[in-house]
């Protein structure tokens, strides 16, 4: 079994369009989570993403990341929580859900009620994504796992979606695992795809929203990259590179 993996798209509906060209059907397709903020076409891309799994049942996996969890925790609690996700991304979520092209604080709660209201479908498909997904010798994860646990199916909910430098420690697991949600530039001054030096941890957010790229790899279910790709901001077409 093969799997087309991206991670961290944030609202780049271009991209993910142009990267999903090289998506064979046939095999899975895993979204590792932030699907949304800092990028225009928030919308567009979870909506996109409920079709694919509608079209494809069963093929289409996705995993919830930190910034549809501060957004899910800003519609529930507004009043505590909406300047944290504001400040990490919000707004142009908010402009995107519900088309408008200014969003005032003061109108915060407004604003909130017409995306409860008018985006309740994609909201709940938003608070379906999973934690982690197992494929056969490869963990997937937004962020990570506790990997100075034991056990990794003790992690904390929190961790799988927001856990930092995971991969600095031994990977216990017995399994590859395979993550976004830390821009690879922040291990090694790129955007390319990182696999670890164990080869136990593999990092594919290339920071696409910040002027980076896009990524995605093949990868067959006992772990072997088969493929990367990536998606320059820059350019408007797509490079792929055989590993």
């Amino acid at each position: 079994m093969k799997a087309f993996v991206i991670s961290d798209i944030h609202g780049m509906y271009k991209s993910f369009e142009e990267i999903l060209m090289y998506w064979n059907e046939e095999d899975s397709l895993i979204l590792l989570g932030d699907l949304i903020d800092r990028g225009e076409h928030s919308l567009q891309v979870v909506q996109k993403v409920m079709q694919l799994q509608q079209q494809f049942p069963g093929k289409v996996i996705y995993l919830k990341g930190n910034h549809e969890d501060m957004l899910l925790q800003c519609l529930a609690d507004s009043q505590n929580r909406s300047e944290r996700y504001l400040n990490n991304g919000g707004i142009a979520t908010i402009q995107s859900f519900i088309q408008t092209d200014q969003v005032h604080v003061e109108q915060l709660e407004e604003l909130l009620a017409t995306v409860r209201t008018n985006c309740e479908a994609e909201l709940q498909f938003l608070e379906s994504g999973l934690l982690y997904y197992e494929f056969g010798n490869v963990l997937f994860t937004h962020a990570g796992f506790n990997s100075e646990l034991e056990n990794w199916r003790e992690t904390s909910d929190k961790d799988f979606i927001w856990i930092r430098k995971h991969y600095e420690y031994e990977n216990k697991s017995g399994l590859i695992n395979l993550f976004g949600h830390t821009p690879v530039r922040y291990i090694n001054e790129k955007d390319d795809i990182w696999v670890s030096p164990c080869g136990r941890y593999i990092d594919i957010d290339g920071a696409c929203v910040y002027g980076g790229q896009l990524n995605a790899l093949l990868i067959s279910d006992e772990g072997e990259i088969l493929q990367t790709y990536k998606v320059p901001v820059s350019y408007t077409h797509l490079r792929a590179h055989e590993t």
